[in-house]
């Protein structure tokens, strides 16, 4: 979650404010520390049940009040805060039982999935990811053996992880370049002392909108697809003639800027190979293409079913990002994809594109509480572990529009009452 923040924010804010954010997050590891181990006793356990069912309560309430993609993320994360904390303060063996089985179970089966995806798809960190996959399923393993206070364990053990990683972030946006921009860091970019961000000065308002254009494996089939929504919708669609769609993603900026990847020459591989295929290694790489504009595709294909539109954006950067993958497109099936392209350039796009907003400690607070901030990094994490794929690449996009334009009244200042039918017999009395 860090991570996306301070893309936001910029590599600018991230040195002026490192001697509060580092102490902060090392203070985070330390209380998760503390969570964990009162885990033993549970005397701040109860405490934090309450507040997270306080807060569960008034997440819901104010759920009538935002619209859209928004409301449904409040929604899932309100409904799931108030079952944990209930569940929670029952407090007796049944409810703790399952508590540790919901969870222990949860962690096993991500552990066992980062395994496999990493051991197949091989990308630049699998070797770590490998141990960190045995990690979690040793934690779930320890998690179905003690199942009293599981919610201390839980949030204890996420805390202190997230505290290591960010301050291993930190220190990387620390001794990177002067106002060196922050997005090659999130992908493992070796070489990001040679970006530079104009964070302070830069404009992020322009003529015309960074467009996402997604054509969905369920939108660009030609005829009627068999429906299975989850594998339609983030893999692949198959229609009733037996023809596969994966569909597409690209990015557009007016006339004169289309991101478009597509390999130079189909990939034909025998269904014996398909498992090499898969794997993000350089001898997979293949000469790639940029389509000229999107009338082009269009023309060749189909409109896209899909825009998401930027209105505040960074085209500086999203320019670099272009000057450097536009000179030797390279193709690759799963580290390097027309939608991994598309995710990589909007995040380039939106490098310190709240700097102008002048951030200080409590801008990245309020940015932090977003439940949408939390989302983007689940999406963009299931992504990095296996491949991006157009349908994680338009949630993605989603998410973070909903955070970069928010709605005009934020949801943590809405009135439940503008909702009720009292605001109409209120006027109609002031009438009167």
């Amino acid at each position: 979650m860090l991570q996306i923040a301070l893309l936001l924010l910029g590599s600018s804010f991230v040195k002026r404010t490192l001697p509060y954010l580092l102490p902060l997050s090392l203070i985070w590891g330390l209380t998760g520390m503390a969570i964990f181990i009162d885990g033993l006793d549970g005397v701040i356990f109860d405490g934090f049940c309450y507040f997270i069912l306080l807060e569960s309560i008034t997440t819901l309430m104010i759920t009538p009040t935002v619209f859209g993609f928004q409301r449904n993320i409040i929604l899932v994360k309100g409904a799931i805060f108030l079952c944990g904390a209930i569940v929670a303060l029952i407090n007796v063996k049944s409810s703790n039982i399952l508590l540790s089985l919901a969870f222990g179970l949860v962690y096993f089966a991500v552990g066992v999935f980062n395994i496999s995806s990493a051991f197949v798809v091989r990308f630049s960190h699998w070797k770590k990811a490998i141990l960190w996959g045995f990690v979690q399923i040793g934690y779930s393993l320890f998690l179905l053996m003690n199942n009293d206070y599981v919610i201390s364990y839980v949030l204890g053990f996420i805390m202190i992880t997230a505290s290591v990683k960010s301050i291993y972030f930190l220190f990387r946006v620390y001794f990177s370049k002067n106002n060196s921009a922050i997005y090659p860091l999130l992908n493992n970019n070796t070489n990001v002392n040679s970006l530079n961000t104009l964070a302070g000065s830069q404009r992020t308002h322009h003529d015309f909108p960074l467009t996402i254009h997604i054509w969905t494996p369920e939108g660009s089939a030609e005829n009627p697809y068999i429906p299975r929504p989850i594998i339609n919708r983030y893999i692949a669609a198959t229609d009733i003639t037996g023809v596969i769609s994966t569909g597409h993603a690209a990015v557009e900026v007016g006339n004169d800027l289309y991101i478009s990847l597509y390999p130079k020459n189909e990939i034909e591989r025998s269904p014996s190979e398909f498992i090499n295929t898969l794997k993000a290694i350089p001898e997979n790489n293949v000469a790639g293409r940029y389509l000229p504009d999107y009338q082009s595709e269009v023309a060749e294909w189909c409109e896209s079913n899909i825009q998401i539109q930027f209105s505040k954006y960074n085209r500086h950067t999203l320019e670099q990002f272009w000057q450097q993958n536009s000179s030797k497109p390279i193709y690759n099936l799963t580290s390097n994809n027309c939608s991994s392209n598309t995710a990589y350039a909007l995040e380039a796009a939106l490098d310190s594109v709240l700097h102008n907003n002048n951030p200080s400690m409590l801008t990245l607070i309020k940015l932090m509480i977003k439940p949408e901030l939390w989302l983007a990094a689940q999406i963009r994490h299931r992504a990095i572990m296996m491949a991006w794929t157009p349908g994680l690449t338009m949630d993605y996009s989603r998410t973070l529009q909903t955070i970069v334009h928010p709605v005009t009244v934020p949801w943590y200042q809405c009135n439940l009452l503008q909702k009720l039918p009292l605001r109409h017999l209120k006027s109609a009395i002031l009438r009167h």
